[in-house]
C-alpha cells in the first residue's frame, strides 16, 4: 500500500523531469507562458512536453506528502539495516 502510495504522491515529479529532460535533450524551448512548436521526428511535441513541465505546479500540494514518504522511507532503510546488523 505504501508503494502505491509514494508512486502516486512522486508522479507529478517524475512527469516534470522528464519533460524537462526531453525538451533538454530535443532542444526544445519549454516554459509556463504558453506551449511553443516542437517538431521531432514529423510530430509536434510541443503540447505534450508544456503538459508534462506543467506537471510540477501539482507537486506544490503534494510537497508535505512527499517529504513523509521520504522520511517513511529513510526511517524503514534505516530500520532494516539496524535490524540486520544486528541479527
Amino acid at each position: 500500500m505504501m508503494l502505491i502510495l509514494t508512486a502516486i504522491v512522486w508522479t507529478p515529479a517524475l512527469l516534470l523531469a522528464l519533460g524537462l529532460g526531453l525538451a533538454f535533450l530535443t532542444g526544445c524551448h519549454v516554459d509556463e507562458g504558453s506551449r511553443h512548436p516542437c517538431v521531432i521526428c514529423g510530430l509536434d511535441l510541443g503540447g505534450l512536453l508544456y503538459t508534462l513541465t506543467m506537471m510540477g505546479w501539482l507537486m506544490i500540494p503534494m510537497l508535505p506528502f512527499m517529504v513523509l514518504t521520504l522520511l517513511v522511507g529513510l526511517g524503514s532503510g534505516m530500520w532494516a539495516l539496524v535490524r540486520g546488523w544486528w541479527a
